[in-house]
This record gives structure tokens, sequence and C-alpha cells, in this order.
């Protein structure tokens, strides 16, 4: 007689498949009329979040099905683990550091940044910890056919501490500016731009949050984990980080007053002097602000 469906197999596969056709619904939204060409640094980092939370889900909805008893499939599954969804690690905190970037940073490039620089430079222990957590990987079949992954504890501990120690310094990044009377923030035109050092704020969060939490699960299983429940959990991850970026460069609904009267005040402007747009006159601070945020928020729809 067949078993009978595993619960949690089957809740593993159902989440497997509304994150697949979530991540197809934003990275549609995010390229609908864009050519590539018109893709910036900013949107790409983005679309390459769908992409490769779109490939981590489906292939870990392949793998839930078929590592039951296959030492081949639960061996593939802890690299997925650790190349995809170090990838989308990877990817949010450079989001994160372009986004420090573009509130604290006036009519410099990035590369005379110094804090930017800085920032780089701090991923690149993520490296070491990746080399780490492939030579302390775990992948067995027990005795019941059943796949365990994970991390050693020395690997997973190293990890969960890199992760506070990245997500709690981009977040001092993202709360200073906010918090000061003298930053580029400051002042009625700068609402926008405010909106966008808030809601990245609470991206940051949230990602530190889904983070520590998933690696404390390793750390509680000591390193052995069930495969169903740690690609779930990871799943879950990449799929609320995802949604959380996409919402993080959506513009609400609506435009703040200040910015409304700001428009009109252009627009009659624009009228009464018959004068271009470009034709107009901006101070440097302004052009970097407008043209960063823009890039950076799209109309909900």
């Amino acid at each position: 007689m067949a078993s009978a469906p595993d619960v949690s197999e089957v809740i593993s596969l159902l989440v497997s498949l509304f994150a697949i056709s979530l991540m197809s619904v934003l990275f549609g939204r995010k390229t609908s009329g864009t050519s590539l060409a018109n893709i910036n640094y900013a949107r790409g980092l983005v679309v390459a979040l769908y992409i490769v939370s779109w490939a981590f889900t489906t292939i870990a909805a392949v793998l839930t099905s078929t590592n039951y008893g296959n030492i081949v499939s639960c061996t593939v599954s802890i690299f997925v683990c650790l190349s995809l969804y170090a990838a989308s690690k990877i990817i949010i905190y450079l989001f994160l550091i372009e986004k420090v970037y573009v509130v604290s940073s006036v009519a410099s490039t990035r590369m005379k940044t110094t804090l930017y620089k800085v920032n780089i430079l701090l991923l690149t222990p993520y490296s070491v910890i990746l080399v780490l957590m492939i030579l302390s990987r775990v992948a067995v079949i027990n005795d019941k056919d059943e796949c365990y992954i994970g991390l050693k504890p020395l690997a997973s501990i190293t990890l969960i501490l890199y992760d506070i120690f990245i997500s709690c310094w981009l977040t001092v990044l993202f709360i200073r500016p906010l918090m000061s009377t003298t930053s580029v923030l400051q002042g009625p035109s700068k609402m926008k731009l405010r909106q966008v050092a808030q809601r990245t704020l609470i991206g940051s969060v949230v990602a530190l949050i889904l983070s520590s939490g998933n690696v404390f699960t390793l750390v509680y299983f000591r390193g052995y984990e069930d495969s169903v429940l740690c690609l779930l959990s990871c799943t879950l991850d990449v799929t609320l980080n995802a949604v959380t970026v996409h919402w993080v460069t959506s513009r609400a609904r609506g435009s703040h007053p200040t910015e409304k009267a700001s428009q009109r005040h252009m627009n009659a402007n624009t009228n009464n002097n018959n004068t271009s747009t470009t034709e107009k006159q901006v101070a440097p601070s302004d052009t970097h602000i407008s043209v960063t945020v823009e890039s950076y928020t799209e109309n909900n729809y």
C-alpha cells in the first residue's frame, strides 16, 4: 500500500508554487514596458533578485519531491541553498548599500564616496564565509531514507554573526540621516527622498529578522535539519525579502501635499515662462536627488 503524502512536503510544495507565481508577477511588473537598455543598476539589482528567488523556489520545489532516499538530490539541496540563497543575500546587501549611497551622498559618484567603498569592502568577508559553509555542509540520508541538510555550528554561527553585523550597520546608516537635522534628507522638497530612506530602513530591518530567524533555525537543529523544512524556510526567506524590496522600490499611491504643491508650482512656471524642464537651472544636489530617487521608485499599478 502506498504511504500517505507527507504533510510538510505538501505544504512546502504549495508554498514553492505560490512563491514561483509571485516572483513571476513581480518580475513582469518591474520589467513591463522597459527595454533592456533602460534598466539601470538599481533596477537591475531588483530584477536579479527576482530571477534568483524564482530559480531557488523552482529548484526547491523539485528537490522537495525527489530527496526522499536520494543522496544525489539531498546533496544538490544543500548546494542550492548555499549558492542561490547566498546570491540572494548578496544582491540584497548590494541593494541596501546602493540605497545608503542615495540618501547620504550628494553630487558624488559611487567610487568617489568613501562610505560606499567601505560598505563594498565589508561584503568581502562573505566570500570567506561561503567557503566555510561549503566545507561545513551537511547532507545525509538517515535510516528512514529521510534527507537532512544544514551547516555545522562553526559555519552557521559565523554566518549569523556576520548577517547581524552587516544588517545592523546598514540600518544605522539609514537611521543617521533620518535623525540628523543637517542631512540631505531635510527640507520640505526632500519628502520623496525621506520616504525612500524610511522604506529602505524598514526593508533593512525585515532582512535582518528573516535572515537571523532562518540561520537561528539551523543553529537550533545543530546543523541537521530536515531538508523539506530547510528548503521551506529558505523559500519563505527569499520570497519575503523579494516582496519587501519590491515594496521599497514602489512609490506609494498619491503624493505628499508638499510634493503636489511643488509640482503645481513647477507646472505653473513652465506654462508662464514657456520653458522646458531641461532648460531650467537646478542646483547640483537637487539634480542628484531627483535623478537618483526616480531611478529607485516606480508607480504602483
